[in-house]
């Protein structure tokens, strides 16, 4: 038996559908998925991935706890003060302090946990928390496999569902901007003038229009205040949907004359913008590590500090320092040098898994070297390696062939709870799909019916 197929978990669902070869194969190079597959042109999963009733209603509650907490750390460990949780999170840049002013803004219930799924159960690795999320469209997908006449049985049978997450991302946006459900203010995709051109947003934009709103795409550049309001040429804005990053404003010249004229007309009233850049404080990774570090435990209710165990795998800042790990307190870098198969380093502000360092998969002297950078910027976390288990997929073709798949989830929160998401992998890969980069087959998720008014 191979190394993936040992720690193989399917929960029922999945081996139901397994056993049920003409619903777990979809061609996805059909019409259905004709759609989809224009827009993200990479190899699509033969069958979607399963949650369970109970693994669904685990997952919403511990990860809208999760943003919840996330989003209550300035108050709870700074005082109120978002410059100084911003600072402590790694976001250290001398136009912070204006930018937040002019940009900043209330939580918004809206994230994406990155989650592996452990022996144990799944653990979040990551949580992004930002308007310029990726990925919405993965409803599109779901709906591709309901065309599948065996797949929609099955589903049918088993009390399938999906969650759209463009559509609980619509509704939350309607919300935080102070609109009715029915409400279609005209949206401006905004873009930083550093955007590059291999970011598509062709289907986010078709199914926001699918849903009876008005969309545009532009930089942030080509908006102009008026009097009465911000425009892109004649077409007057209601919502700019911030499609850029703090990171990518705070490395730019000139930063705040751009932000300015969305700046006032915010102020004024004239313009909503989902999010405000404070929604990207809370992604640092730093925050994680926030919540991990008991010294902080004080400020978290019994509950709490059981969700954060839960969900959470041991994640600290790395500095030069002792630190409470499962020997007791050591100093950290020694841990760290000492534990390098167990461990991973990750920079507290990034993205796309730009900088991250797998000490299982790099030699002695390479986590040396790294473990050093990280001190010497101070700007990185380390964290506990999840190990996943694995679930099969039958490939395409004949004769029947079965591949075990490391699967990464990503798991979407609104205001409406858990709003489903995707999953990625590659075939019969030991080394853990985060890592894996762009050329991972991706995949939608189906959950048994835990909401009827959902899809």
């Amino acid at each position: 038996m191979n190394e993936l197929a040992m720690l193989r978990r399917e929960n029922q669902p999945t081996a139901d559908l397994l056993d049920n070869v003409s619903a777990a194969v979809s061609d996805t190079a059909t019409a259905p998925f004709a759609r989809f597959r224009s827009w993200f042109p990479r190899l699509v999963l033969t069958r979607p991935a399963l949650l369970t009733e109970s693994e669904s209603m685990s997952l919403e509650t511990d990860l809208s706890g999760l943003l919840r907490l996330l989003q209550s750390l300035p108050d709870r460990l700074f005082g109120g003060d978002m410059v100084s949780f911003a600072r402590a999170a790694g976001w250290d840049h001398p136009m912070l302090p204006d930018v937040l002013r002019m940009l900043g803004g209330p939580p918004v219930s809206l994230g994406r946990a990155d989650l592996v799924r452990s022996p144990g159960g799944f653990k979040a690795v990551e949580i992004n928390t930002s308007s310029s999320l990726g990925s919405f469209e993965f409803g599109e997908l779901c709906r591709a496999f309901l065309a599948v006449p065996a797949f929609a049985r099955f589903a049918a049978q088993e009390s399938l569902h999906h969650v759209d997450p463009l559509a609980d991302m619509a509704q939350t946006l309607l919300a935080s901007s102070g609109y009715l459900p029915d409400d279609r203010p005209v949206i401006a995709v905004t873009r930083w003038i550093t955007s590059t051109a291999d970011v598509n947003p062709s289907l986010f934009v078709d199914l926001m229009r699918d849903l009876g709103f008005q969309v545009v795409v532009c930089t942030v550049d080509q908006l102009a205040l008026r009097d009465d309001g911000l425009y892109l040429d004649d077409l007057r804005i209601d919502v700019i949907h911030r499609a850029f990053l703090l990171q990518s404003v705070l490395a730019t010249d000139g930063a705040l004359e751009l932000l300015a004229p969305l700046s006032r007309a915010r102020d004024a009233g004239q313009v909503q913008v989902f999010a405000g850049l404070t929604a990207d404080v809370y992604g640092a990774k730093s925050c994680l590590a926030l919540l991990s570090d008991p010294r902080n435990a004080h400020a978290f209710t019994a509950d709490e500090r059981r969700l954060v165990a839960r969900i959470l795998p041991w994640t600290r800042r790395l500095v030069d320092e002792p630190a409470e790990t499962e020997g007791g307190t050591e100093p950290l870098v020694a841990h760290v040098l000492a534990h390098q198969a167990d461990l991973l380093l990750k920079p507290s502000i990034g993205n796309a898994g730009c900088g991250v360092v797998a000490g299982w998969l790099v030699s002695r002297e390479e986590w040396e070297t790294a473990v050093d950078s990280a001190i010497r910027t101070n700007d990185h976390i380390v964290q506990r390696r999840v190990v996943s288990v694995s679930e099969r997929y039958i490939m395409p073709g004949e004769p029947t062939v079965e591949a075990d798949y490391l699967l990464h989830w990503g798991l979407f929160i609104t205001a409406d709870g858990l709003s489903g998401g995707f999953v990625k992998g590659l075939p019969d890969k030991p080394q853990d799909v985060r890592f894996l980069g762009d050329g991972s087959h991706v995949g939608c998720i189906f959950q048994q019916q835990v909401d009827t008014r959902r899809n």
